[in-house]
């Protein structure tokens, strides 16, 4: 009788250790299936702020390729207009020299014609010394004036060459900023396209997390469940067992009536027989 209540003891010692790891695992299973919700919620948030980021540096990197691609027309533009201007300086310094020229000459033969008409005058010819005088003086008018227009195409082939530079110089710097602003827009792409990446992986990792929370949900449950039904099934046993509780409602043997002689006590006299 003693080892059947050792063993009974020892059994419910051992359903009370199982029943309580049981417990023990269902609680870190739960805690774990809320580190890994958390866990997953927070990848997924993460991986939504990140499409939005590479959706905004998408943006910026086609903004940056428009403004390169104006700048570098614009750049082009005035690179031609620099051209331009730079050729017809080129064509006033070819007039302004032609002019020049011209103007010397006509100086050079007014002074000869005037020489003339004064060697003349001295001959008793002053008809012919008058007109070679007049005529000399009109190519000498012919000539100031050609001088003048040589110092204008001058002054305005100097212009020319001067605006030419500024405006080749405007070109490239127009260009040079269209350049870099292809370099942002190539360096904005790249980004872009990294955290897209980055937020496909996040998005991946939070779902997978979930998943995996999900999936420990499940088996904390389970084990609560488990646990549950072997304390259930421990009570219908310690029912169905007989041991104290059995003992103490059996019904008890009946007395005798009468003690036997040994037992009894010595009968008093005046009492009456049975």
């Amino acid at each position: 009788m003693p080892a059947r209540k050792t063993k009974g003891k020892t059994a419910a010692s051992n359903e009370r250790k199982v029943r309580a790891e049981e417990r023990a695992a269902a609680e870190s299973a739960a805690a774990a299936a809320t580190t890994e919700t958390v866990a997953g919620a927070a990848d997924v948030t993460r991986g939504e702020d990140e499409a939005v980021a590479a959706a905004a540096l998408s943006a910026s990197s086609d903004a940056a390729a428009r403004r390169g691609a104006r700048d570098a027309a614009e750049g082009a533009a005035v690179l031609s207009i620099a051209e331009q201007v730079a050729a017809g300086g080129e064509i006033a310094a070819a007039l302004s020299s032609d002019e020049f020229r011209r103007g010397m000459e006509l100086a050079g033969i007014a002074g000869q014609v005037q020489a003339a008409a004064e060697l003349l005058g001295g001959m008793a010819r002053p008809t012919l010394a008058a007109f070679l005088s007049r005529t000399s003086h009109q190519l000498n008018v012919l000539a100031v004036e050609a001088l003048g227009r040589a110092s204008e195409g001058a002054i305005a082939a100097h212009g020319a060459e001067h605006l030419a530079g500024e405006l080749a110089a405007l070109g490239l710097t127009e260009m040079s900023e269209g350049r870099d602003e292809y370099t942002s827009s190539e360096a904005l792409g790249a980004a872009s396209a990294e955290m897209a990446a980055s937020a496909v992986r996040s998005v991946a990792a939070g779902a997978a997390e979930l998943a995996a929370a999900k999936a420990m949900g499940g088996m904390a449950a389970a084990l609560v469940n488990d646990a549950a039904d072997a304390a259930v099934g421990t009570r219908a046993a310690d029912r169905g067992r007989p041991g104290k509780a059995a003992a103490a409602v059996a019904p008890r043997a009946a007395k005798p009536a009468t003690r036997p002689a040994a037992k009894r006590g010595r009968r008093d006299p005046s009492e009456p027989k049975p």
